[in-house]
Parts: structure tokens; C-alpha cells; sequence
């Protein structure tokens, strides 16, 4: 594939910037600093992600196509899953189902609409017991249109269960479901067959983040790696940059996190309460715990 000859159309809505990377993949820039793709076949189309939810992401969507399409959650962070409510459902891996509905519920969209400094009065009266990765919300970003007091409590939508291998046919584009776990327990990636492709969102990229709570042993993550890197893809995409990536940067992942040295790792400045440490190789950098490292 030659990324020098790419089309690059860009198209402005409201809140979102939609970035056309190849005739048929889309991806939605959430200015809260996280991208969702769009998949369009020849029958159906297929979003995989959806963002904070701020805005309307469905309008979006039905500006690109009008074809039918599926709604696929990579995992059940809060920066992936706010937006599932406005679609009528929407597939997630079952591992990530109670990690989902913690990181829709109002006291985290509370969260959310305060780092927004939007004003609500929405309560909750069962406080998170465990923090949320909330530090990319910028305020500046906030849609003038934006009411908080009916977004809090609108929840994470019709989650259906989605299985590993699941096969979606969109019409010329064959899309597989690919198990990614490691970031998350049910984090899952999108191999497009035909296009040699793989969208893995935050299971796979430069800065990950294996400290949090959900977060599983970094031996499950390097594992998941050397099978993942083994599936016939040449590029991927990740979830919070749109640009190409080639398949030899998963050696690069695979190496900082087998050579990860808690003496020259120092201390990650988000969630402190979490212990996080952070260990570079050049572009490359994991943010792990401790405890979960064999050294």
C-alpha cells in the first residue's frame, strides 16, 4: 500500500473533522483528542468506536453514507463508549461490559462534564470507587450546544455481546473481529481482510497505558502482541492518531514491554494514586504497574 498517493479529502461538521484516509475508511476526529472509524462497504458500513458522545456522532455518520451500518466498541474506556447511546445498539466484548456501563454511568459522565466546565446538577448517589482516565478532556473543546443535564444520564445504550471471530460482511470489505487483550480484558481489533488493515484503537500503540485497575499482566499483553503481529495485516490504524502505521512497530511494542526496567522508568504523572511508572524506548512507552512486571 502506498501511503504517498493516499486521498486525503477532510471535511469539517459541527464538532467533529472526518479525515477520508482510503476510499473506504473514514476516520472521525473527536477534538477531545480520540479518533473513531468509519468502514464503508459496498451494502453496509461499520463504525468502530464512538468517542465521547458530546456531539451528535449519528448525524456524522449519515453524512458520509447512507448505507445500513453496525456499531463495534473497541473497549470500555470512557474516551470509546460515551457515544453508543444515540445508536439503536451497538457490540461489545463481554469482558468490557461492567468497565463499560462504569464509564457511562452519570457519575462519570459527570466527571466528564466537569472537566468540560460545564455547568449540571445530575446526581449520583453511587460514587466510582476507582479514577478515570479523564486527563484528555479539554474544556476549550466544549460545543456551545452542549447540555450536560441531559447527557449525564443517558447511559451506555444496547450493548450486545460481541464474540471474538465474529465476521462482519460489508460488501467488498471483510471484517474480522480480533481479540486484543491486555489493555483491557475485552478489548478487540478490526482486521479488514482485503486491505491488509488492522484498527486495534488502544490495544496496540506508541503510549500504552497497562497501570490501570482493568488493566491485565504485562506478560498477557506481549502475548497477545506475538499472536496479533502473526495475522495477515501490513498496516493499522490506533485510537488516538489517524495516521498510518506499519506492522514493525508491534516489534518495537513487543520490545519496550519485555525490556521494561523499573530503574529507568519514572513515575507517570496522570493517575498517581495508581502507582503507574513509565518506561520509554525511543517513540515507544509503556506505562505499567509495578507489581504486574517479572523482573
Amino acid at each position: 500500500m502506498n501511503f504517498d498517493n493516499l486521498e486525503n479529502k477532510r471535511m469539517m461538521s459541527v464538532y467533529y473533522t472526518v479525515n477520508q484516509i482510503y476510499p473506504w475508511l473514514y476516520s472521525i476526529h473527536d477534538p477531545q483528542e480520540v479518533f473513531c472509524y468509519l468502514l464503508v462497504g459496498s451494502e453496509k458500513a461499520l463504525l468502530y468506536d464512538t468517542c465521547y458522545g458530546i456531539a451528535p456522532l449519528d448525524v456524522v455518520v449519515g453524512s458520509v453514507t447512507n448505507l445500513p451500518f453496525e456499531v463495534v466498541l473497541s473497549h470500555g474506556h470512557i474516551d470509546h463508549v460515551n457515544g453508543a447511546y444515540q445508536f439503536p445498539e451497538v457490540w461489545l466484548h463481554p469482558a468490557d461490559r461492567e468497565l463499560c456501563l462504569r464509564h457511562t454511568s452519570k457519575t462519570a459522565r459527570r466527571k466528564i462534564a466537569e472537566n468540560l466546565g460545564a455547568q449540571h446538577t445530575v446526581q449520583d448517589p453511587d460514587p466510582l470507587k476507582e479514577p478515570l482516565p479523564l486527563d484528555m478532556v479539554n474544556e476549550n473543546n466544549t460545543p456551545t450546544a452542549f447540555d450536560a443535564n441531559a447527557w449525564v444520564p443517558l447511559g451506555a445504550g444496547n450493548l450486545k455481546d460481541l464474540p471474538h471471530g465474529k465476521i462482519f460482511d460489508l460488501g467488498g470489505l471483510t471484517v474480522e473481529v480480533v481479540a486484543m487483550e491486555g489493555h483491557t480484558p475485552g478489548s478487540v481489533g478490526l482486521l479488514i481482510h482485503e486491505h491488509r488493515v488492522l484498527l486495534d484503537s488502544d490495544a496496540a500503540n506508541h503510549h500504552i497505558w497497562m497501570f490501570l485497575e482493568e488493566s491485565l499482566g504485562m506478560d498477557v499483553y506481549i502475548n497477545m502482541l506475538r499472536r496479533v503481529k502473526e495475522l495477515p495485516f501490513d498496516t493499522f490504524f490506533v485510537g488516538h492518531q489517524d495516521n498510518p502505521r506499519p506492522k514493525a512497530d508491534f516489534d518495537k511494542y513487543i520490545h519496550a514491554a519485555e525490556n521494561i526496567d523499573i530503574e529507568k522508568s519514572t513515575p507517570y504523572p496522570a493517575m498517581v494514586e495508581l502507582g503507574g511508572l513509565l518506561y520509554s524506548e525511543g517513540e515507544v512507552s509503556v506505562v505499567f504497574n509495578p507489581k504486574r512486571v517479572k523482573q
